[in-house]
This record gives C-alpha cells, sequence and structure tokens, in this order.
C-alpha cells in the first residue's frame, strides 16, 4: 500500500478504501470526471473528482500487484485493421483472462512484459490480447486500465499493444450483464447508475477506447481474432475494414442503415461470425466442425498463414490443423495452490508456450 500512498503526483484519485478502479466519464458539457467508489464505514459511497483532459489516476494495488498511475489520453482513434512490422519482433498473446488481473500481472512480469512496477518492458515487441478480459472476474476495471497504460508506454518504446475485442466486452457494452461478477452490480448501485454498461457506455474514456479497437486484426502473416474464422465468413467475401467497421457502428449506436447492414451485423454477432465462432474445436462430442479445407480458404482469403484464436478453453495452448490454427485460451485459475495459465510466445522465429511460472517450451516444430 505503500506504494499507492506515495502517488502524490496523481492527485489523489484513489484511497486505500476505493472499491474498484476509476471510471472516467464525460457530463453533458464534455468535462471529465472520476467516478470511484469508496468504502466508509456508513457503506459504500460515491465521489465524484473533476478531471483536466490530461489528468494523471492510480489503479490502486490488487492483492501483490503494485499500484501504478498513468496519464489520460485524448479519444482514442480506430485502430488499424493490418499491422506490418519490421524484423519479425517478438509476439506474446494472452487471451480471456476475465477479471483475474493478479494472475495476468504476474504472467506479464514473469515474461518480461512489464517490470516489477507494471510498466513496458517487451521494448519492440507486440502484445496482443484476444479479447474477453471482462466478466467473470472481480478485477476486470484494473486490467482495461492496464492494457490502456500500457498502449501509450509501449507506443513510445516502438512496440506495441493490441486489444481485441472478445464476445464478453461486447456482450457488456450491449447491456448483457449476465456473466458480470456480483461486486460489479455492487458498484453499478453504489454509482447510482441503471446498468454497468453505462459505466462502459461510449463517452466514457474506457467505453470509447474499446469501440475504437478491432474485432480482426492481421499482424503480418498472422490473424488474431477471439472467435474464429467460418467458412460462412469467408463465403460471405467480408474485408477487415467490413468487419471490424460493422462492429463499431453496432456498439457506437447500434443504428443500421439499410436491411443489407442489419443482416451483416447479426451475421457478425452470431454464432458463426468472429466473436463467437467454435467450429476449430470438439463439442458435446461431435468433433470440429470446421475441415482442413476450410482452414486453407480463411488462410487464403486473408492471405496469412496462421490463425491465432481464443474463446474455447484448452487444458494447454494448442496448434490445431497441422499449426495453421493455434488456440490460446487456458482459463486463468489456481488450483491446488498452483496457477493454471499459458500464453504464446513468438520469439526468433520459433513458436513457445508460455507458462505461468515465467519458463518456455517449444510449440511447433
Amino acid at each position: 500500500m505503500a506504494s499507492l500512498l506515495a502517488a502524490s503526483a496523481f492527485v489523489g484519485l484513489t484511497s486505500a478504501a476505493d472499491l474498484d478502479a476509476p471510471y472516467v466519464m464525460r457530463d453533458s458539457a464534455g468535462n471529465l470526471e472520476a467516478w470511484t467508489v469508496e468504502q466508509t464505514p456508513e457503506g459504500p459511497r460515491k465521489r465524484i473528482r473533476p478531471l483536466k483532459p490530461n489528468a494523471k489516476l492510480v489503479v490502486p494495488a490488487v492483492g501483490e500487484v503494485p499500484a501504478f498511475g498513468f496519464k489520460l489520453r485524448p479519444p482514442a482513434a480506430t485502430a488499424p485493421d493490418t499491422l506490418t512490422t519490421v524484423k519479425a519482433p517478438p509476439i506474446f498473446v494472452v487471451a480471456d483472462t476475465h477479471g483475474e488481473y493478479e494472475i495476468l500481472a504476474a504472467m506479464l512480469m514473469k515474461h518480461g512484459i512489464v517490470d516489477a512496477k507494471l510498466h513496458w518492458n517487451f521494448e519492440r515487441g507486440h502484445l496482443v490480447i484476444l479479447g474477453d478480459a471482462v466478466d467473470r472476474g472481480d478485477n476486470q476495471t484494473e486490467i482495461l486500465w492496464l492494457i490502456y497504460a500500457l498502449e501509450a508506454e509501449a507506443a513510445r518504446a516502438g512496440g506495441s499493444v493490441q486489444f481485441l475485442l472478445g464476445n464478453h466486452e461486447t456482450m457488456l457494452m450491449r447491456g448483457d450483464l449476465r456473466y458480470l461478477h456480483p461486486k460489479y452490480k455492487q458498484i453499478t448501485t453504489s454509482l447510482g447508475v441503471a446498468s454497468y454498461s453505462r459505466l462502459l457506455a461510449a463517452n466514457t474514456v474506457l467505453g470509447q477506447w474499446l469501440r475504437s479497437r478491432p474485432t480482426v486484426l492481421r499482424i503480418d502473416n498472422l490473424l488474431f481474432l477471439h472467435g474464429g474464422i467460418s467458412r460462412d465468413l469467408v463465403a460471405r467475401g467480408f474485408a477487415l475494414p467490413e468487419i471490424n467497421g460493422t462492429v463499431r457502428a453496432v456498439l457506437n449506436d447500434g443504428a443500421y442503415v439499410n436491411d443489407v447492414a442489419r443482416e451483416r451485423a447479426d451475421f457478425l454477432f452470431g454464432e458463426s461470425g468472429p466473436l463467437w465462432y467454435r467450429g476449430y474445436f470438439p463439442r458435446d462430442g461431435a468433433p470440429a466442425t470446421t475441415t482442413d479445407e476450410d482452414v486453407d480458404l480463411a488462410l487464403k482469403r486473408f492471405s496469412v498463414e496462421r490463425i491465432l484464436v481464443g474463446h474455447t478453453n484448452v487444458p494447454t495452448v494448442t496448434p490445431l490443423y497441422g499449426g495453421k490454427v493455434i488456440a490460446v485460451q487456458v482459463y486463468p485459475h489456481r488450483e491446488a495452490g498452483n496457477t493454471i495459465f499459458e500464453a504464446l510466445l513468438f520469439r526468433e522465429g520459433a513458436w513457445l508456450r508460455a507458462r505461468a511460472d515465467g519458463g518456455t517450451e517449444p510449440l511447433l516444430p
């Protein structure tokens, strides 16, 4: 807690009694406010603090994870659909952290993506998060702010942080709260809003930032997304700008300019769309529905050599279809005193399984 109390440069926007990280809202005049919930002897109490556009905030310590500070930035620009790198920098891929902030932070520290104070330490490398940072766990706000903060630090170092939307981010932004941790229902009540989705609305800093992120991203010859690419998606011929632009349009206002746009949106948010597709995996005793030919068609359609996905839980980071698809989602949890979590590391031409203890092992020959 000393690290939090010493952060006097961050204008006291948090306290040891805060029950959650700040939510940064814009009022009707466009002014920024930090909303927090403070625990008092009389019970939880809402606090509102006015902020300048470039204000610095602190996210309080959680368990053994230290507090960290960051600076608010202007509204995020629309993220690119493709990224071309120079000299094949290392890539660290994480999927489906679901509010398990302490497990995520430990993984990033043990693999040198961040230092002991949660600052960027991956130089010109790229950190890719395949969505579903929210729901189920009780520290989702801390994860979102950490990614937001690291995005700016990575850019200054010549690297990048790429956060992709998962189905759970889109669910929260659209008001589907069925998987929301009970803690956030208390936060919703204490902050006096009708729905938690109001705290991630388009006129909030995190909400606007999330709506600027892609659903599918190509980095060099790799395709990253949360769910998967179905044969139906390939057959429809959607390009990356259409996919990402349609998802953003729905999240921003939900309006459809015509029936064609509505049908496209319904498909992209459906079971065969990139947020929800599970066809790479056996289900309910039945084999995977995606064939090798389907995968090859997807690779050809998007001009890539591999597809990296989260969404569907696997016991260990697993290459599928001869390594043309890599399943990254190992659900983060603790079991018999051990941390269960894995990530994927591409370094110097090698694909490695990244373990929770900081070690690695070869994934592909």
